[in-house]
């Protein structure tokens, strides 16, 4: 016998694959998962028991278009490869690199699909940040040359323009001159703004109060705020105090409050909401900067004619403006940005074509100022979260939320259990109705939607309990649901704290 003869691999062929770096996902052809290697647990946070057996599109693919894609090309190359947004377990948002192989049976006809997922999440924020870095320090560069030397141009012209007015008398050439000074004097603040974006704005450590914050819209509202915008400002009466430059954060004000009056030419209303927030790991999804901790939000809602979607990521940029070129050079709102990043706080908008635009800005709280404040604070939600006895029934066909939200609820001591879509929740319901205290559930579900769901209950029970939650501001939707008599709605994105402390007070009503 040959030494070839001999050889035999050292380790079993499973325990090679659940050794690799790289998530390996196997699943027929209905999308059911039927290997799951530790790799694989780690990522996405469900172990072998848990998922084998279930569906992995909701995890996977969560643009439809996206599975056709890769199954189309799986069946006629065997091979796709391509970058998917993936969930795992408590709804975090990943970026994976996907490589994708069909395997046949011995007929030829497709039986399974071996999936090899790795994070490159990490990776691409980290290349997309040195990219955005290296584009704003060149846009620095040329901004700071570009206002030098037409500060050097317009200076001449200011300094003559004032020494020529003291000397002429004829009210036809003054006013020519006033017209040419006030050309100069526009000019001289597009320089200023220019200025201004290549130095970034930095917040001098200054602690910032309720009343500054106060007068700070006031003199905005002063400035920018037309009769025909009612303007409406609502502040936390224990608003937490936070550190921050107030002229920088008046300018930033200003911005936002004439963006959103110019945003209602007809007039409308412009609502200013400040508050007090508690971030936990459910919210760092909100945005990039976001962190747990402490936060004094200011929220300027507006009923104007909102912005498209297709351009919403880009209104921070420097330069971008979608008013006529005569109006505004588009510095405004990159520099709102610019302060406000400066402050260690972030920008989150939120806006629909046609149904208004909300953009808040959410400043960390001053440690010192509101340290018992934000301790007392999540003393009472330990207080008042404990679901001991309580079953919670909730209703939401992405599974990454019906478990992110179970998780939640379970963590203080709810007993929860979940339906993937209305159909199945009503039948639960029915068959627990005297056990279940309180229903939570999606608006958009399969079979039977959320408006659906509670015409059905409350025509079951008049008495149920029902908390509605979803990430779409769907108004039509909305009305449907309240007109069935449920009050009460939980947008997302929420935190863990907040959801508990909406079950408590619904429970407790």
């Amino acid at each position: 016998m040959s030494k070839k003869d001999n050889l035999k691999l050292p380790i079993d062929p499973a325990d090679l694959l659940a050794a690799l770096p790289d998530a390996i996902v196997v699943h027929d052809m209905e999308n059911r998962v039927l290997y799951w290697s530790r790799a694989a647990e780690k990522l996405y946070g469900w172990s072998a028991e848990e998922i084998e057996g279930r569906p992995v599109e909701p995890i996977f693919y969560l643009e439809p278009s996206e599975r056709q894609l890769a199954v189309e090309l799986l069946r006629d190359t065997g091979f796709w490869s391509g970058e998917l947004r993936q969930f795992d377990r408590d709804g975090h948002e990943y970026l994976i690199d996907v490589r994708q192989q069909l395997y046949r049976d011995e007929g030829g006809e497709p039986v399974a699909v071996f999936s090899f997922n790795r994070d490159i999440t990490e990776q691409r924020r980290q290349a997309d940040a040195a990219e955005r870095a290296h584009h704003i320090q060149s846009s620095s560069i040329l901004a700071g040359g570009i206002a030098h030397e037409l500060n050097n141009a317009l200076a001449p012209i200011m300094l003559s323009a004032a020494m020529l007015e003291r000397s002429m008398d004829d009210d036809k050439a003054r006013r020519m001159l006033a017209m040419i000074e006030k050309c100069a004097s526009k000019g001289a603040d597009l320089i200023s703004d220019l200025l201004a974006f290549e130095r970034g704005k930095w917040g001098a450590r200054k602690v910032i109060s309720k009343a500054q914050i106060s007068k700070g819209i006031e003199c905005a509202r002063d400035s920018v705020v037309p009769e025909s915008v009612e303007l409406n400002t609502s502040l936390a009466e224990d608003l937490w105090e936070f550190q921050g430059e107030a002229s920088e954060l008046g300018e930033a004000f200003e911005h936002v409050m004439q963006n959103a009056c110019e945003a209602m030419p007809d007039g409308g209303y412009l609502n200013i909401e400040i508050s007090n927030c508690l971030f936990d790991e459910n919210f760092s999804n909100l945005a990039p900067e976001a962190k747990v901790g402490a936060y004094v939000s200011i929220a300027f809602k507006d009923t104007g004619f909102g912005i498209e979607k297709s351009i919403i990521d880009r209104v921070a940029e420097p330069l971008f403006t979608t008013k006529e070129p005569k109006r505004d050079h588009g510095f405004g709102l990159s520099k709102t940005h610019a302060i406000i990043k400066g402050h260690n706080g972030f920008m989150v908008l939120d806006s629909e074509r046609g149904d208004g635009t909300t953009l808040t800005f959410y400043l960390p709280a001053h440690a010192k100022a509101g340290k018992s404040d934000v301790e007392q604070s999540q003393a009472a939600v330990e207080d008042y979260t404990s679901g001991a006895d309580r079953l919670v029934l909730v209703a939401d066909d992405e599974l990454f939320v019906r478990e992110t939200i179970k998780c939640t609820l379970e963590d203080r001591s709810y007993t929860v259990i979940t339906a993937q879509d209305g159909v199945e929740a009503l039948a639960i319901y029915a068959s627990r109705q005297k056990e279940i205290d309180i229903v939570i559930t999606n608006i958009e579900m399969p079979f039977m939607d959320g408006p659906a769901l509670c015409r059905a209950l409350i025509r079951m029970n008049p008495e149920v309990r029902i908390l509605v939650s979803s990430g779409h501001r769907q108004k039509e939707k909305l009305a449907e649901i309240k007109l069935s008599g449920v009050d009460e709605f939980l947008p997302k994105p929420y935190t863990a704290d907040q959801l508990a402390d909406r079950v408590r007070t619904i429970l407790e009503r």
